[in-house]
């Protein structure tokens, strides 16, 4: 094997003037080895060394040149152990050539104007002469190295083996006679020009082992093989949309009031007042042992109309419900008579309820059958309210204040102590669930008054007010725990929808 071993096994490869007899005993070799499997399993060997040596040779190629040695960069010492490894490579590829081409010859006799079994196939034969290696001067090219040649070499050992080799066809019969081959039509093929440096892909690689164009390598699209495993699903594919965010809207309210005087003062009134305008509604509940002057307005009373005329139908602030409430106080405290608590809730275009509370009413709010929330009553002791009066030292600021959101569906209660002091927010609570859905405020109001009423009147009912009241000094009425407290009732209810 001349030509130096190493590089010569690199050279350009022989069979360049190669007569058309030459072609037509290469085509007879490839009919006898189409069908050869220890043929075709020592070709998968060499492929297998080649592209071994091809990984080298670019693990070597991406590597920039350092000043030591190529093969240092890679961590191994020295090149000159990584050559070793690929020139052992290449002497293992050069005998099992040799011995390929010896099992073949053993098998038909070698043809006349034949060469090597390789030679056949366009690469390997004689060695070509070394060739003077002409350096032309590139701008932004660097010259090859030792190291760089070896690498080149080992590329284009591949690359000739990918372009100049062509894979025998596949015969439907095992041999062919000499009649045959005499009317065989010998087809030269078009000589392809060697690329300059190897590009190999996987399809390359394919095309050596099994053929381009034979029956023997399998037709495989991968775009067809992937559709055939996409599952087409008859039922609709439901698409979860984003949650809509619903449009803020200001509840519109039914308000109605209902007021039930005390049996001993139906022919008078009572001393309770209430009032609703707009989105603004209170109830004054008229204190029973303030001193009053005949032939004044009550106090509670007087209240009650200047803050529905003050307030408007538009929703209130706190500030302005006290605001307003020292001004109806003043009026009060010149034309009116008495004392009187006072509890005024508004509810604004923001759906905010807003309150102030003097004394022992209680405004709640309902929202699905429980209390969502509830004003805080202020009291100086027991039966003795915050109230406001000419000879009161409270004011309105001094009130407890409730703000809280207010939802469609919601049901405001407002009353006197009449209600609180006979049903608890409980009682308030199955009142109103006991109630149609559909039904209005007018319907509500009034049932909660009329309960309110037969419970003060029941002397063995449990009452929140009987329950304070027992074992207090003064009130031995109350010494059971049991009974209902008698008094006037106002109630307001509010269905926001």
């Amino acid at each position: 094997s001349g030509g130096g071993g190493f590089f010569g096994f690199f050279g350009s490869g022989g069979g360049e003037g190669k007569t058309t007899e030459a072609e037509a005993s290469k085509v007879n070799i490839r009919e006898v080895v189409s069908n050869n499997d220890a043929f075709l399993g020592d070709i998968d060997d060499v492929i297998a060394e080649a592209e071994e040596a091809i990984k080298i040779a670019e693990e070597v190629e991406q590597q920039q040149p350092v000043k030591k040695s190529l093969f240092s960069a890679f961590g191994f010492g020295s090149g000159k152990d990584r050559a070793a490894e690929a020139e052992e490579r290449i002497s293992r590829l050069e005998a099992k050539a040799k011995e390929i081409e010896q099992g073949v010859e053993n098998t038909q006799q070698k043809q006349a104007s034949g060469g090597g079994f390789f030679s056949s196939f366009g690469f390997g034969g004689e060695k070509a002469e070394p060739v003077k290696e002409v350096v032309e001067e590139v701008v932004g090219q660097t010259t090859l190295d030792g190291d760089n040649i070896w690498v080149e070499g080992l590329k284009n050992l591949f690359s000739r083996t990918t372009l100049s080799f062509t894979p025998p066809k596949m015969s439907s019969t095992p041999t062919t006679t000499d009649a045959q081959r005499s009317t065989q039509k010998i087809v030269t093929p078009k000589k392809e020009e060697p690329a300059s440096k190897a590009s190999v892909s996987e399809s390359d690689f394919l095309d050596v082992v099994w053929g381009a164009e034979t029956s023997a390598r399998p037709t495989l699209n991968i775009a067809e093989m992937m559709k055939s495993f996409q599952v087409q699903s008859k039922e609709p594919i439901e698409v979860e949309k984003a949650p809509t965010v619903e449009k803020f809207r200001t509840v519109t309210l039914d308000a109605s009031l209902q007021i039930k005087p005390h049996p001993d003062k139906v022919s008078w009134g009572g001393e309770d007042a209430a009032f609703s305008n707009g989105r603004t509604f209170g109830v004054f509940d008229g204190v029973s042992g303030a001193e009053k002057v005949k032939g004044k307005k009550l106090y509670s009373v007087i209240l009650a109309e200047s803050m529905k005329k003050k307030c408007g139908k538009g929703g209130l602030s706190v500030v302005d419900i006290t605001n307003y409430m020292n001004e109806a106080k003043e009026f009060a405290d010149s034309e009116g008579t008495g004392a009187s608590t006072a509890v005024v809730a508004s509810i604004g275009e923001d759906n905010m309820l807003r309150a102030l509370n003097l004394g022992d009413s209680v405004c709640l709010v309902l929202r699905d059958g429980t209390v969502a929330a509830r004003t805080r009553e202020i009291i100086h002791y027991f039966d003795c309210p915050y109230q406001l009066g000419e000879d009161s030292p409270d004011r309105p600021k001094d009130g407890t204040t409730l703000q809280t959101e207010i939802y469609s569906g919601d049901i405001i209660v407002a009353g006197s102590d009449g209600v609180f002091d006979n049903l608890s927010d409980a009682d308030v609570c199955e009142i109103v669930e006991s109630c149609p859905p559909k039904a209005k405020s007018a319907a509500i109001a009034k049932k909660i008054v009329e309960l309110s009423r037969a419970v003060s009147l029941d002397k063995c009912a449990v009452t929140p007010y009987s329950t304070v009241a027992r074992g207090r000094s003064g009130y031995d009425a109350y010494k059971s725990g049991r009974g209902g407290k008698v008094d006037d009732i106002s109630c307001i209810v509010v269905k926001a929808s």
